[in-house]
């Protein structure tokens, strides 16, 4: 079933959202019922078939089943604004069932650059994108960086921090790059900051920045993320101190599809929708990407990873700590649909040119927002047009019917293959 949902509603619908969100922490306590299970799910980049059937196939949320959604909401994919209404009507309906975290293209710039405002532009037309995209990026500023499920797992968008700079002269002794200290949860739920609109790894957005950039390595240390331009790369050895140091023994993360896995032999491909990344005696750091057959759009000569999508299921009788993976395929046949940004343009996961400091790191802003700045023409693809007349969007809002999640999370051998990771 089509909604036609009215500018007006999507408005409220964030600005609910948004104050729901701005007063949580940086980092969140999840703390389910017990005898309950915890789904996260990693990246979902604007593909809202796919979304409605990890609702279908894991289940709706409940007391027996809470959901935490790891960042990635928009931009990639066609659909990133009926997500995104999606995902915050749930939240708004099951507060305490439903998390949702920020990742790194919940940001002012990424939205610009990866086709969110241009889909904005071409649902709703000249006139009307701008405040609903001036609501999203407010809204996304409120979204928690982390959420600690029970009391041994971590869940974030990118990776591990660094420790703040307290005095100056912790400052001045940071310089060196094996000075760099990884942060702590006490420094994570203390964070003055979510990040702001454009987190760009100065001041007090120098941790969420580090939360949603970074990467893990199979080297070990702690450095700079030189490949990204922004954020950190860190090894297995400074994953066992996080997790000793922290009293964890998991931490669950997302960011890096099968596109940022490709030519990288250190770390295992995310063609299933997880990866084991680092395996320490304190515990293991995972990857779990939830966008099957991504990106969505591809120029013609590059061939499709058609990879499978995952969820991340935890329980109580583990603390959380042990994930199992229900491994999701694309739901077809897919929606018609035409990128909103230049398949050109180079994919996050690439160092991109040097930037001014107030840019989360991903292309000249000022160009960008003398763009924004415009009045509001961008390249629409040519078999959409604008609905300003109307005022509306299209949604299609309409859930599957729920499974319980006592049947949803019992592993099952199927074309939807579960493992658990032992």
């Amino acid at each position: 079933m089509t909604l036609s949902v009215p500018v007006e509603t999507v408005l409220g619908l964030v600005a609910a959202a948004e104050a729901l969100l701005k007063p949580q922490s940086a980092l969140v306590q999840v703390t389910p019922p017990p005898d309950s299970h915890v789904g996260v799910v990693g990246d979902t980049h604007g593909q809202f078939q796919d979304v409605c059937n990890i609702f279908e196939s894991v289940g709706e949320p409940s007391e027996k089943l809470h959901l935490v959604f790891n960042g990635d909401y928009v931009d990639r994919g066609a659909w990133g604004l009926e997500t995104l209404l999606l995902l915050l009507a749930w939240k708004l309906a099951a507060p305490e069932e439903v998390t949702l975290l920020r990742g790194n293209h919940e940001t002012a710039l990424c939205t610009l650059v990866y086709g969110f405002k241009g889909e904005l532009v071409a649902k709703l037309g000249r006139g009307r994108w701008k405040s609903v995209h001036t609501a999203c990026k407010r809204l996304f500023a409120t979204l928690p960086l982390a959420a600690r499920v029970g009391t041994k797992t971590l869940v974030l968008h990118g990776g591990l921090f660094r420790k703040p700079n307290r005095t100056r002269a912790a400052k001045q002794k940071r310089r060196r790059l094996d000075a760099f200290e990884p942060g702590t949860l006490d420094d994570l739920a203390r964070a003055p900051s979510k990040g702001g609109l454009d987190p760009n790894g100065l001041g007090f957005s120098r941790l969420a920045t580090d939360v949603l950039w970074s990467d893990p390595v199979a080297e070990p240390g702690f450095q700079l993320n030189t490949s990204r331009g922004i954020g950190m790369v860190f090894g297995p050895d400074v994953t066992a101190r996080f997790l000793e140091e922290n009293g964890l023994a998991l931490v669950l993360r997302s960011h890096e599809g099968p596109d940022a896995r490709e030519g990288r032999e250190d770390l295992c491909p995310m063609t299933g929708g997880w990866t084991l990344d680092h395996d320490t005696p304190h515990g293991r750091l995972m990857t779990v990407f939830s966008a099957p057959d991504y990106p969505q759009f591809v120029p013609e000569s590059q061939q499709r990873y058609n990879n499978l999508a995952a969820v991340a299921v935890l329980d109580a009788a583990t603390d959380y700590a042990s994930p199992s993976f229900r491994q999701l395929e694309a739901v077809r046949p897919r929606f018609e649909a035409q990128p909103y940004y230049d398949l050109g343009v180079p994919d996050s996961d690439e160092e991109l040119e040097p930037v001014p400091s107030e840019v989360s790191g991903m292309t000249d802003v000022r160009a960008a927002r003398e763009e924004e700045d415009a009045d509001g023409e961008v390249s629409q693809p040519k078999s959409l047009s604008p609905i300003s007349s109307t005022s509306e969007v299209s949604a299609s809002l309409a859930l599957p019917a729920p499974v319980s999640p006592e049947e949803s999370c019992r592993p099952r051998r199927s074309r939807r293959t579960d493992e658990r990771a032992d």
